[in-house]
């Protein structure tokens, strides 16, 4: 993204959480999603296009760091300091190409983690996971091809600190338009709980807003395509074990159904005061968390954009 573009993105982002108006918690709310524009969700999603293969998406990655080394080697008058770049780039590129995984039945790293709940196991299903600055990406294939991104930001981001995921919903609403709040009733209580955000479809792109920032210290977000969700729920049925649908929060209380509507109030803040913990739990031993350090400040001292790692 052009320095200008990624400038203002961050303008828009910092306004968000300073002029935009609390939105008032009703009960019986959750009023429908309102559509994020086609290109809002093309931008999301960046280079990558649904139906990629794994080989195509790496592909893609492969040339984005290529294009950010060229330009670092060429600022860079040291020759052994370029060969140490150059070495960088080679590692990183071969880090994402070692995190793919196919979930074919055996057991993985990834059985228990933030996104043990986003794939089937022998309905020809993968994963590839992309580090980049201040989240995690997860490029999610059936049949390899590409049809789902699950976008993990770290909470503890200056952006994202002490804010509650009722605070990241109405960022991310200010930028891509009124979601719906989807909740999930508990079946050994008369209560109700916060499943995720969700916007209406855009083309072929679904968003959804999820909070994982009392298990895991992320608040994420996960991009469909619409017209292969189904699909895969289907072949899931056939060819999968039977599993979960919900994120941490929901599992660690009960087993939920989901219902339309906010009859609670107060049920966002019920479940996001938690302590946040780290991305990786559940992941393993040899993969890395997101990178959570304190990013360096752009001029005028503002806090990188949290979405800027992801290539828009």
């Amino acid at each position: 993204m052009p320095c200008r573009s990624r400038l203002v993105l961050l303008a828009i982002i910092v306004a968000a959480f300073v002029a935009a108006p609390a939105q008032a918690k009703k009960k019986g709310g959750g009023g429908k999603g309102a559509a994020p524009s086609a290109r809002a969700m093309s931008e999301l999603a960046g280079k990558f296009k649904w139906g990629m293969n794994p080989e195509q998406a790496m592909k893609v990655i492969g040339d984005t760091l290529h294009e950010k080394y060229v330009e670092l080697v060429k600022k860079e008058v040291d020759v052994y300091k370029q060969d140490q770049l150059r070495k960088e780039e080679q590692d990183e590129l071969t880090k994402v190409k070692s995190s793919l995984v196919k979930f074919d039945g055996q057991k993985t790293g990834w059985d228990s983690s933030i996104v043990d709940k986003e794939f089937g196991q022998r309905n020809n299903e993968s994963m590839l996971v992309l580090w980049e600055k201040d989240q995690k990406r997860f490029l999610f294939f059936w049949n390899d091809q590409l049809y789902k991104q699950y976008i993990a930001f770290n909470a503890e981001h200056p952006v994202f600190a002490g804010k509650t995921f009722d605070d990241f919903g109405k960022l991310i609403q200010n930028r891509y338009g009124q979601a719906e709040m989807k909740m999930a009733a508990l079946r050994t209580k008369d209560e109700v709980t916060l499943d995720h955000l969700e916007w209406a479809s855009a083309g072929d792109y679904t968003l959804w807003a999820i909070d994982q920032s009392s298990f895991y210290g992320n608040f994420c977000l996960k991009l469909l395509q619409t017209s292969k969700v189904a699909q895969v729920d289907r072949a899931r049925v056939e060819h999968s074990p039977k599993q979960g649908t919900r994120n941490a929060v929901i599992d660690a209380i009960t087993a939920p159904e989901q219902v339309a509507g906010d009859p609670n109030a107060d049920v966002v803040d019920q479940i996001t005061g938690r302590k946040a913990q780290r991305t990786n739990q559940g992941a393993k031993a040899e993969e890395p968390a997101a990178e959570t350090g304190t990013p360096k400040k752009k001029k005028g001292g503002k806090a990188s954009d949290p979405l800027d790692g992801m290539n828009l």
